[in-house]
């Protein structure tokens, strides 16, 4: 068993071993792990977990919060590097924000239990700054791009942000079919235009989103 963490820079170590833990079994097993397969994992008590996290959601907002960080840094730059013009803005936002995406494979499960599974058991104030901090990055990002593309406001970019990440989440669920209606869908022809790729169809998604609010 492991030593207690005695540091403030050990602490904060232990913290993030569980996040990081928390995130590998969470894509192996494709649901929220529980505490004691965290714990166990890292070598530790299930008392230990609980020394950094209140429950099992507080890990995983944690988690979904780091995964948002990682995404908006990517945005600030992406938006850095887009062209003033708006259909070329848009084609270069959405090609490099999908290929974004496909590099935080937890972020859309993640996302898509928010509301549903992990609100509902978060204290009030771990829940109000997971809310600040999307409404904080929400606000800059808008500013960064209204800056950058002047056909806009900062109200109208945010906005725009908004409902990119909305179409997201929105397309991921309809296309995220369990094992057995995707071998159905394989299987049936009158079904197989059901049968897309989410990169593909999210690429030209926000392209026509984007295309639409920059007129």
């Amino acid at each position: 068993m492991k030593q207690n963490a005695m540091t403030d820079a050990a602490k904060l170590q232990r913290r993030q071993d569980f996040i990081i833990t928390a995130h590998r079994l969470f894509l192996q097993q494709q649901r929220l792990p529980a505490v004691a397969d965290i714990a166990a994992d890292t070598g530790l008590a299930k008392g230990t977990v609980y020394r950094y996290f209140r429950s099992k959601e507080e890990i995983f907002i944690a988690l979904l919060q780091a995964e948002f960080a990682t995404l908006f840094d990517a945005l600030s730059d992406i938006i850095s590097a887009l062209p003033a013009a708006p259909a070329k803005a848009a084609a270069g936002f959405a090609s490099a924000y999908c290929q974004q995406l496909q590099q935080l494979p937890a972020l859309l499960p993640l996302a898509a239990m928010l509301n549903a599974v992990l609100e509902h058991k978060l204290a009030l104030p771990v829940l109000k700054q997971f809310k600040q901090m999307l409404a904080g990055a929400l606000t800059q990002l808008g500013q960064q791009l209204a800056a950058k593309i002047k056909v806009i406001s900062a109200e109208q970019a945010a906005d725009l942000l908004l409902h990119s990440y909305g179409l997201t989440l929105g397309l991921w669920q309809t296309l995220q079919y369990p094992p057995a209606v995707q071998v159905l869908l394989q299987q049936e022809p009158e079904l197989q235009s059901l049968q897309r790729d989410f990169a593909t169809e999210l690429t030209q998604a926000i392209n026509r989103l984007w295309l639409g609010a920059l007129r």
